[in-house]
Protein backbone atom coordinates (compact mmCIF):
# COMPACT_ATOMS: atom_id res chain seq x y z
CA UNK A 1 0.00 0.00 0.00
CA UNK A 2 1.15 3.21 -0.88
CA UNK A 3 0.92 6.29 1.32
CA UNK A 4 0.88 9.88 1.47
CA UNK A 5 1.88 12.14 4.66
CA UNK A 6 1.58 15.27 6.15
CA UNK A 7 3.56 17.10 9.11
CA UNK A 8 1.52 18.29 11.63
CA UNK A 9 3.05 19.87 14.41
CA UNK A 10 0.60 20.20 17.29
CA UNK A 11 0.81 20.56 20.93
CA UNK A 12 2.28 17.72 21.89
CA UNK A 13 4.83 17.54 18.63
CA UNK A 14 4.98 16.73 15.69
CA UNK A 15 2.48 13.69 14.05
CA UNK A 16 3.16 12.53 10.38
CA UNK A 17 -0.79 11.80 9.31
CA UNK A 18 -1.95 10.23 7.03
CA UNK A 19 -3.46 11.92 3.80
CA UNK A 20 -4.18 9.32 0.99
CA UNK A 21 -3.87 5.64 0.70
CA UNK A 22 -3.57 3.44 -2.72
CA UNK A 23 -3.06 0.13 -3.64
CA UNK A 24 -1.05 1.71 -6.97
CA UNK A 25 1.66 3.78 -6.79
CA UNK A 26 0.74 7.33 -7.46
CA UNK A 27 2.62 10.90 -7.81
CA UNK A 28 2.60 12.14 -4.06
CA UNK A 29 3.26 9.02 -2.16
CA UNK A 30 5.74 9.04 0.65
CA UNK A 31 6.11 5.56 2.08
CA UNK A 32 5.37 2.02 1.20
CA UNK A 33 3.68 -0.26 3.67
CA UNK A 34 2.55 -4.25 3.83
CA UNK A 35 -0.98 -3.80 3.51
CA UNK A 36 -1.49 -5.90 6.76
CA UNK A 37 0.30 -3.59 8.26
CA UNK A 38 -2.38 -0.85 7.67
CA UNK A 39 -5.49 -3.33 8.08
CA UNK A 40 -7.34 -0.46 9.86
CA UNK A 41 -7.42 1.87 7.23
CA UNK A 42 -11.27 0.63 5.49
CA UNK A 43 -11.51 0.46 1.33
CA UNK A 44 -14.59 1.68 0.10
CA UNK A 45 -15.80 2.09 -3.38
CA UNK A 46 -12.00 1.57 -4.15
CA UNK A 47 -10.75 3.88 -2.05
CA UNK A 48 -9.19 3.83 1.04
CA UNK A 49 -11.33 5.89 3.58
CA UNK A 50 -8.33 7.79 5.75
CA UNK A 51 -10.42 11.11 6.83
CA UNK A 52 -13.81 11.37 8.98
CA UNK A 53 -16.64 11.38 6.83
CA UNK A 54 -18.75 12.73 8.82
CA UNK A 55 -18.05 16.71 8.65
CA UNK A 56 -17.28 18.60 5.37
CA UNK A 57 -14.01 19.39 7.31
CA UNK A 58 -12.62 15.57 6.69
CA UNK A 59 -10.05 15.09 9.59
CA UNK A 60 -7.32 12.89 9.61
CA UNK A 61 -7.78 9.53 10.95
CA UNK A 62 -4.49 7.82 10.87
CA UNK A 63 -0.87 8.59 11.79
CA UNK A 64 2.03 6.77 11.02
CA UNK A 65 4.27 6.47 13.88
CA UNK A 66 7.20 4.47 14.90
CA UNK A 67 6.84 2.65 11.23
CA UNK A 68 2.89 1.28 11.93
CA UNK A 69 0.04 3.31 11.01
CA UNK A 70 -2.16 3.82 14.18
CA UNK A 71 -5.17 5.78 14.63
CA UNK A 72 -5.08 9.58 14.83
CA UNK A 73 -7.80 11.09 17.49
CA UNK A 74 -8.01 14.75 16.07
CA UNK A 75 -10.28 15.54 18.77
CA UNK A 76 -7.82 15.79 21.80
CA UNK A 77 -5.45 18.45 19.86
CA UNK A 78 -6.97 22.14 19.73
CA UNK A 79 -5.80 22.70 16.18
CA UNK A 80 -9.26 20.57 15.29
CA UNK A 81 -11.59 21.73 18.28
CA UNK A 82 -10.98 25.36 17.27
CA UNK A 83 -12.26 24.75 13.32
CA UNK A 84 -14.93 26.63 14.16
CA UNK A 85 -13.76 29.93 15.44
CA UNK A 86 -10.92 29.35 12.54
CA UNK A 87 -13.92 29.38 9.80
CA UNK A 88 -15.27 32.20 11.78
CA UNK A 89 -12.28 34.70 11.79
CA UNK A 90 -11.50 33.86 8.52
CA UNK A 91 -15.05 34.80 7.17
CA UNK A 92 -14.06 38.29 8.83
CA UNK A 93 -10.71 38.47 7.35
CA UNK A 94 -12.22 37.56 3.68
CA UNK A 95 -15.07 40.21 3.71
CA UNK A 96 -12.70 43.08 5.05
CA UNK A 97 -9.73 42.17 2.81
CA UNK A 98 -10.19 44.17 0.24
CA UNK A 99 -7.67 43.34 -3.28
CA UNK A 100 -7.63 47.03 -4.83
CA UNK A 101 -6.45 48.17 -1.51
CA UNK A 102 -3.90 45.97 -1.11
CA UNK A 103 -2.81 46.69 -4.83
CA UNK A 104 -2.42 50.20 -4.00
CA UNK A 105 -0.03 49.77 -1.00
CA UNK A 106 2.06 46.91 -2.92
CA UNK A 107 2.37 49.77 -6.03
CA UNK A 108 2.76 52.39 -3.75
CA UNK A 109 5.76 50.70 -1.97
CA UNK A 110 7.19 49.17 -5.36
CA UNK A 111 7.82 52.56 -6.42
CA UNK A 112 8.68 54.00 -3.20
CA UNK A 113 11.74 51.33 -3.33
CA UNK A 114 12.53 51.51 -6.88
CA UNK A 115 12.78 55.31 -6.39
CA UNK A 116 14.89 55.16 -2.93
CA UNK A 117 17.40 52.40 -5.20
CA UNK A 118 17.68 54.39 -7.85
CA UNK A 119 16.11 52.06 -10.06
CA UNK A 120 14.22 52.13 -13.55
CA UNK A 121 11.86 49.49 -14.34
CA UNK A 122 10.27 50.22 -17.51
CA UNK A 123 7.42 47.38 -17.41
CA UNK A 124 6.33 49.14 -13.56
CA UNK A 125 6.33 52.59 -14.74
CA UNK A 126 4.05 51.88 -17.91
CA UNK A 127 1.63 50.07 -15.62
CA UNK A 128 1.92 52.85 -12.57
CA UNK A 129 1.35 55.81 -14.83
CA UNK A 130 -1.65 54.05 -16.82
CA UNK A 131 -3.48 53.55 -13.20
CA UNK A 132 -2.20 56.68 -11.71
CA UNK A 133 -3.46 57.85 -15.31
CA UNK A 134 -7.37 56.45 -14.44
CA UNK A 135 -7.75 57.58 -10.46
CA UNK A 136 -6.86 61.03 -11.82
CA UNK A 137 -9.89 60.75 -14.35
CA UNK A 138 -11.81 59.38 -11.78
CA UNK A 139 -11.36 61.36 -8.57
CA UNK A 140 -12.15 59.49 -5.11
CA UNK A 141 -16.03 60.32 -4.39
CA UNK A 142 -16.71 61.07 -7.80
CA UNK A 143 -18.28 58.92 -10.81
Amino acid sequence: MYIQLKTLTLEDGEHEVVLNASDEIFLAYDIEVNAANADMIVKKDDKYIVREQSTWDGFPMYEFKNNEIIEFNYKQYGYFTDIDRRKALSGKIRKQYNLQAENKIMRKTLKKILDYLGLEDESFNKYNTKVEKIIKKIPKGGK
